[in-house]
């Protein structure tokens, strides 16, 4: 009975600390490319809206937004109206040229 006992006190030390040292392994793994999101007031986003696609890629974006606030969740002005985003829901977005005309000299 107690090698019973100490063989799983054994299996359950050395099943916490594998499961301990494999959690650092994937912190210190995804901290790598992640990356804190910040936008500064008057920047223009894209707002995410939520739709049935897992995918935030697919999902419909609104915007350009202007970001009114700087707070935990941003406040970002759309269409006259003030919403608190968190920044995970924005994008920062580029504007992109579609017509290059040349002026004459």
């Amino acid at each position: 009975m107690n090698d019973l006992r100490q063989n799983l006190e054994i299996a359950s030390s050395y099943a916490t600390e594998h499961g301990n040292r494999e959690h650092q392994l994937y912190i210190s793994r995804y901290n790598l490319r992640a990356r804190e999101k910040s936008f500064a007031v008057g920047e223009q986003v894209l707002i995410s809206i939520p739709d049935s696609t897992p995918s935030k890629l697919f999902s419909r974006w609104l915007g350009p937004a202007n970001v009114v606030e700087k707070r935990s969740p941003h406040i970002v002005e759309y269409n006259g109206v003030c919403r608190h985003l968190h920044a995970d829901k924005l994008c920062k977005y580029h504007v992109s040229v579609q017509e290059i005309s040349a002026r004459p000299l």
